[in-house]
């Protein structure tokens, strides 16, 4: 079999999608099902593991049928969010060395442990396959999606998961930069839109705010909760049903870990939350087979809206500190568009659009197909497609502002949060010290104004420098950041030319979602005394900047 294209994976918590992008072109590529959407899921049945719609459908134990493992992958055992899941997952999830493993019977006589990374694995080669199958080539190359906010750890078991099933990862796109990417092809215009991102999948949430004109597409702010999606709403029906279990039946299904019972009524809960969103009420009907009992229960779509009312408002919260970080109006945004399956729900869309004004919402391509689409072209892109390159010139920006301590500990920026990337900045910086021999600093990475309270890299640099009275020699520092996210600092004393050099990966630089969200909300919270603090410290160094 002949080499083929890269492909572009969407590797979703609910639902995946392989893409492909050749002479310039889209093609969302069809599983065996004859569908372009294959479940995330992976069952383990008398020794075989079946994958997608054929996982839905095996007749396995609920102990043996995995989802969700992209809420696992990457994250550490001590996550609090695994172990509130993990009540509701059927499957057992262990600690092994600080990590979550999923425990499954792979047959009546052998249980087996498997990594996030694994069962994520299991789905990238279903559908390599399919991508294998629709081309009639080998395909082993691909770029995959990942939500904005997924820290390095959670990107690079990603890349891992793509490596065991085959593939070269030859690069990764923020879901909603990929969705862009689909929009502004769909709507192609030499015109320049500023276009807001609302990507509300199975299990993740992202935003963005970018700017499209003809082939660019610039990222001026992102942002976004990787816990936050239709599962979170799933489990809100569902603990409203066992709930109404136990009071009408006595029934505790939790207290009893009755993962049969749960994940019979976690699918009845997922039909009624689709259904829901074109008709305004449902009857609930779960067939608990241990109790020989068909639970059946009258849905509102108003009662499922105030179950998930604080969630749905947490994406409209996001969404205003997104569009206050782009330092842009509401009425700036000229195009507001919908990505995601669970952007279907009524309720959401109407937040959405109160919130930008009545501004009508754009749902003109398929949320489920869009982030797979644009990571295709992506794919195309880098392997050089000359066609697909004409057609996407793609500019991301950095998550925290970056810079270096100086005297008094105030933090001195020199890449300001959101800036595209790549950016160059260099900056003088004097000397505070009579006689001193050397300068330097250590890098910072934070939105707080001292240099303690923000997160230290853990680099430094320093150089030699004549010896003068404070303030006779200075240095300059440029701080050069790539489209990969590398940063490069170089100190150059320009009398002598003496200079050191550091780099720092996105690896090294990179937090967790929580990290900078804390970071971010703690910089609110205390920006009365970040003023305070930093006018003491003016005035005390007479407003100027040193080392």
């Amino acid at each position: 079999m002949a080499q083929g294209a890269a492909v572009g994976i969407d590797l979703g918590t609910t639902f995946s999608v392989v893409a492909v992008c050749r002479k310039g072109k889209v093609e969302v590529l069809a599983n065996d099902d004859g569908s372009r959407i294959t479940p995330s899921v992976v069952a383990f049945f008398q020794g075989e593991s079946y994958v997608g719609q054929a996982a839905e459908e095996v007749e396995a134990p609920a102990t043996n049928r995995v989802f969700d493992a992209k809420r696992l992958i990457g994250r550490p055992w001590s996550d609090e969010h695994i172990h509130k899941d993990k009540k509701l997952w059927p499957f057992d999830v262990i600690e092994v060395n600080g990590t979550p493993r999923i425990e499954v019977n792979v047959s009546a006589k052998k249980r087996e442990t498997f990594a996030p990374e694994e069962i994520s694995a299991m789905v990238l080669k279903n559908l390599k396959k399919t991508a294998e199958d629709a081309l009639g080539q080998t395909v082993t190359k691909a770029v995959i999606t990942v939500p904005a906010y997924f820290n390095e750890r959670q990107r690079q078991a990603t890349k891992a998961a793509g490596a065991i099933a085959g593939l070269e990862v030859v690069g990764m796109i923020n879901e909603p930069t990929a969705a862009a990417i689909a929009y502004g092809l769909d709507n192609g215009s030499s015109t320049k839109k500023t276009v807001f991102i609302y990507d509300l999948g199975g299990g993740t949430f992202d935003v963005s705010v970018m700017v499209i004109q003809g082939s660019e597409f610039r990222v001026v702010a992102s942002g976004g909760d990787t816990h936050l999606g239709g599962q979170d709403f799933d489990a809100r029906l569902l603990n409203h049903c066992l709930q109404d279990i136990k009071k009408k039946r006595g029934l505790d299904l939790l207290a009893t870990k009755d993962k049969q019972s749960i994940r019979e009524l976690r699918r009845a809960c997922e039909l009624a939350k689709r259904k829901l969103s074109s008709i305004a009420e449902v009857t609930l009907n779960a067939p608990l087979t241990r109790h020989d009992w068909l639970y059946n229960t009258r849905i509102t779509r108003a009662l499922f809206q105030d179950l998930c009312a604080d969630l749905f408002t947490r994406t409209i919260t996001l969404t205003e500190q997104v569009l206050t970080e782009s330092k842009l109006q509401r009425g700036a945004i000229d195009e507001v568009v919908l990505v995601g399956g669970s952007t279907r729900i009524p309720k959401v869309r109407a937040l959405l659009a109160a919130f930008f004004g009545g501004k009508e919402l754009r749902h003109s391509v398929n949320p489920d197909e869009a982030v797979a689409s644009g990571a295709a072209v992506r794919a195309a892109v880098l392997m050089g497609d000359t066609q697909a390159n004409r057609l996407v010139k793609l500019k991301d920006v950095t998550p925290l502002s970056l810079g270096i301590n100086t005297l008094g500990g105030v933090f001195s920026v020199l890449i300001p949060k959101n800036s595209p990337l790549p950016f160059k900045k260099t900056q003088s910086y004097s000397t505070t010290v009579d006689y001193q021999e050397q300068c330097g600093s250590k890098v910072f990475q934070g939105e707080r104004p001292l240099s303690k309270d923000n997160y230290c890299l853990n680099k430094e640099f320093w150089v030699d420098v004549p010896s003068k009275p404070a303030g006779e020699v200075s240095v300059d520092i440029t701080f050069a950041i790539n489209v990969d996210g590398l940063l490069t600092v170089t100190c150059v004393e320009p009398t002598t030319g003496r200079s050191q050099k550091v780099q720092i990966s996105q690896k090294e630089a990179h937090l967790s979602d929580a990290d900078i969200r804390a970071m971010i909300e703690k910089a609110k919270r205390y920006q009365r005394e970040d003023d305070d603090a930093l006018r003491e410290v003016q005035e005390r160094l007479r407003a100027q900047r040193f080392f």
